[in-house]
């Protein structure tokens, strides 16, 4: 059965995670409305939320967190050739911050609880330089959900590009570009995952799934002219800021970005965030 364009009435929808932020819009060009497949349902969450659902089954397919995909290794796949990435500057990956990095030692620091894999990130560009600050988790939507006796804050998509963090902040401190000079090699912050026992049940969906969302992805890149015009109406940013923000977006899982999703790992494994060596196991 071609399930690119047909549906299996017999079989369940397949249930497709989409990260709720402008980030994923290339890949999810040919989803969007009637353009979406009938055998396809798409479920729309934070990073975070969609990592739990499908940890627990209630998803099939999904991107998630590089760090959630660490940690749930042994019942996932990764999906070849998708991820979010950057090279250097991210612009929705940041540390806002009333002090220099180095001063927040023993400062409070709060955390959003929308990413694992920035949450990490942070955490471990904190390590390396042996700073050790008072984390809280919350959700930020906008500067409001900020302790105001919290010395810095990390914000992550919309919510880092929707608001002028500058005016609020003495420092803002963009992690893409704190990695790349630690590493020299791309951040991948999100990679896509299908639940082993999904794979092995209806492997031909999964390939469905997967050259649609390859096949979007490709139209997505050769459309970002409207994808940048469609996001600077959607969150009232001048279109050169979102240009600029989808220029430094890579939605591919090259040789280099499998290199720098190893070597934040390792990092991790090295300072003891996580316990396990991780392997990468596709589909």
């Amino acid at each position: 059965m071609d399930y690119s364009t047909k549906n299996n009435s017999s079989e369940p929808k397949v249930k497709l995670g989409r990260i709720s932020y402008v980030n994923v819009a290339p890949v999810y060009y040919l989803l969007n409305g009637t353009l979406k497949p009938e055998w396809c349902e798409i479920v729309s969450s934070p990073p975070a939320v969609l990592n739990s659902l499908l940890a627990k089954g209630e998803i099939d397919i999904s991107p998630v967190s590089s760090a959630a995909y660490a940690l749930h290794q042994d019942d996932w796949l990764l999906l070849p050739d998708l991820s979010i990435s950057c090279l250097g500057k991210v612009m929705s990956v940041m540390l806002v911050s009333k002090l220099e990095f180095e001063k927040l030692d023993k400062r409070k620091v709060i955390l959003t609880d929308d990413s694992a894999s920035a949450a990490k990130l942070i955490k471990l560009l904190f390590l390396k330089n042996d700073i050790h600050p008072v984390f809280k988790s919350v959700t930020i939507h906008n500067p409001d959900d900020i302790d105001q006796d919290a010395d810095a804050a990390l914000v992550i998509g919309d919510t880092a590009l929707n608001w002028e963090w500058r005016t609020l902040y003495t420092h803002v401190i963009d992690l893409g570009e704190m990695w790349q000079t630690l590493t020299g090699l791309p951040f991948v912050f999100s990679v896509w995952a299908v639940r082993k026992a999904f794979a092995e049940k209806r492997p031909d969906a999964v390939s469905a799934a997967l050259s649609l969302l390859l096949r979007s992805k490709e139209e997505g890149l050769k459309n970002i002219d409207k994808i940048i015009i469609d996001t600077s109406n959607k969150l009232g940013l001048h279109k050169d800021i979102c240009k600029k923000y989808f220029n430094g977006l890579y939605f591919s899982l090259d040789s280099s970005q499998i290199k720098g999703l190893n070597t934040f790992f390792e990092y991790l494994r090295m300072e003891k965030i996580l316990s396990d060596r991780v392997k990468l196991s596709f589909f």
